[in-house]
């Protein structure tokens, strides 16, 4: 009984799938299903020693890490010893249009290449890229057949202890020179700034102002005043014929009001214009410094 349990265990570890299939990496990225038709094409063509494609999309598909490893690196230890496999297979597929390039790695259980199979399909039909995937899968097996038997790896990879710490020296200080005080330079006294001479006011400009306003004022208002009371229709005899007349008589008068005193002021404002520019402008400024004060002055006559 003992001995039939033995040959059982036995005969089923040498049927037991020893290869496995990573999730083909796609250029540029396809739709998942286009990717799990490449993954089952992979799988068919190595043979029965791979390990079912569906059954490894279900055992990594729990982990991003493990669904996204497509080659060489830390994650291909995981998915080895998850799957309880020795070697796996990376598949690169790159598409342009109808032209598919098929770049097969057979990796061991720590992510070493041991074989590789590169396969183009030109002006390929799915099903042709189906098949030459395939083809170049069971190329891949052929050549795995004739790699030596490997040993795997230790299921737990141990991390080498850090290098030792070799302290460095502090770095040498070297002393600054002495520092030499330089002499101070002579004390300037400060330039004093203009006289601003005081703006005057602008009578001239008020003047003329005053003078365009009241000359306005005359042209509108007078025309106003001169057609108050006058019929405002062409009918014969308009002045008995006509129901309406102009009432202009006020606004006119205030109009002409306006004008006679804006040119009246603007006489006033261009003696006060005369009488400013020929009146002596004096102007003092006294700014201090230092030990005294800076005075000035000056005019016009």
């Amino acid at each position: 009984m003992a001995s039939l349990v033995a040959l059982l265990a036995s005969t089923s570890a040498l049927a037991a799938p020893h290869v496995a299939a990573l999730i083909p990496l796609t250029k540029p990225t396809a739709a998942p299903e286009l990717r799990d038709r490449f993954h089952e094409a992979v799988t068919r063509g190595f043979g029965d020693d791979a390990l079912g494609a569906a059954e490894v999309r279900l055992r990594i598909g729990a982990s991003e890490e493990m669904l996204g490893c497509t080659g060489p690196g830390a994650c291909v230890a995981r998915i080895a010893q998850n799957l309880r496999v020795d070697r796996l297979i990376a598949s690169e597929i790159d598409v342009n249009g109808k032209d598919y390039v098929i770049k097969l790695r057979l990796l061991d259980a720590v992510g070493r290449e041991l074989a590789k199979v590169d396969e183009p399909c030109d002006v390929c039909t799915l099903k042709e890229a189906d098949e030459a995937v395939a083809r170049a899968s069971g190329k891949l097996a052929a050549a795995a057949k004739s790699l030596p038997a490997e040993t795997p790896p230790p299921a737990v990879v141990e991390t080498p202890p850090p290098p030792p710490k070799v302290e460095t020296p502090p770095p040498k200080v070297e002393t600054p020179p002495p520092v030499v005080a330089q002499p101070t330079p002579p004390v300037t006294e400060p330039t004093p700034p203009p006289a601003h001479e005081k703006k005057m006011f602008p009578w001239r400009a008020v003047a003329i102002s005053s003078l365009v306003v009241g000359v306005v004022g005359i042209a509108v208002g007078a025309p106003l005043v001169a057609i108050d009371g006058n019929p405002t229709c062409s009918l014969p005899n308009p002045r008995t014929s006509c129901p309406d007349v102009y009432n202009t008589k006020g606004g006119g008068a205030a109009m002409l009001t306006l004008g006679i005193a804006g040119v009246a002021a603007s006489g006033v404002l261009f003696y006060l214009d005369h009488r400013a520019r020929k009146k002596a402008a004096t102007t003092v400024s006294v700014m201090p410094l230092s030990g005294g004060a800076y005075l000035s002055a000056g005019g016009t006559f």
